[in-house]
C-alpha cells in the first residue's frame, strides 16, 4: 500500500535566502512556488521558483494546471495555516456563518465577536478619526466581502453596545461614539475589507 502525502505544503522559514511564504507541491512534478498577494491579501499569482524534475518545466500544461489548483487549496486550506496576521483575520471572518445571513441584521453578540477579532488591543488613547457609525459600515462591508456583495445591516446602536460590552472606553458625540482603538488595527481592517 502506498503512503499518502499532502499534495501541497505551506512553508514560511525564517532562515531562507528569500522571503517566504512558499508552497511546495509534493507530488510529481515536484516544485517550489512563491505566492503573491495584493494589499488585501488576495492571492493573485504564483511564481515557480524551482522544479525538482527535469522532465517538466514551469510552463508545461501539467504545471499550469497544478498552479490553478493551488489557488483553490489556499482559499479552503492554506490560509488557515498561514502565519501572516492578515490571513488569520480573513480566515476567522470566513468561518462566521452569520455573515452570510443578510436578511437579518447584526446582533450585539455578533458585532462583539467581530470586534474581538479585529481589535484585540485596547490602547489608552481614543481613536477620533472614525466613530461607531463608520465601524457599523465596516461590519456591513465585511459581510459583503464574505457573502459575495450581499451586505448584512448593522445599526449604530449595535456597534456602540458591542464596543461597550467588550470593555472599550467611549466618548459620545451626539448619537455616535469614539472608542480607544489601535490606529494600526483600524487601518488593517479597512485595508482587508474595502468596499
Amino acid at each position: 500500500m502506498a503512503r499518502k502525502y499532502p499534495k501541497f505544503l505551506w512553508s514560511n522559514p525564517t532562515n531562507a535566502k528569500s522571503d517566504g511564504p512558499f508552497i511546495v507541491h509534493t507530488q510529481e512534478p515536484r516544485f517550489l512556488a512563491k505566492p503573491h498577494f495584493d494589499e488585501q491579501r488576495n492571492f493573485h499569482s504564483i511564481s515557480i521558483l524551482e522544479m525538482w524534475d527535469d522532465t517538466y518545466g514551469p510552463f508545461d500544461p501539467e504545471v499550469q494546471e497544478i498552479k490553478e489548483e493551488i489557488f483553490n487549496w489556499f482559499e479552503h486550506s492554506g490560509r488557515s495555516v498561514s502565519i501572516h496576521p492578515h490571513d488569520k483575520i480573513i480566515w476567522e471572518m470566513s468561518r462566521l456563518g452569520y455573515l452570510k445571513e443578510n436578511r437579518v441584521e447584526f446582533t450585539v453578540d455578533q458585532a462583539r465577536e467581530i470586534v474581538r477579532i479585529l481589535f484585540p488591543t485596547k490602547p489608552k488613547t481614543v481613536y477620533k478619526t472614525s466613530s461607531s457609525y463608520g465601524f457599523k459600515h465596516l461590519l456591513e462591508r465585511i459581510s459583503g466581502s464574505i457573502n459575495k456583495g450581499n451586505r448584512k445591516y448593522c445599526s449604530n446602536d449595535t456597534m456602540i453596545e458591542a464596543f461597550k460590552l467588550e470593555g472599550f472606553k467611549q466618548i459620545m458625540d451626539g448619537p455616535n461614539a469614539f472608542m480607544n482603538l489601535s490606529t494600526k488595527e483600524v487601518k488593517t481592517a479597512r485595508t482587508l475589507f474595502r468596499g
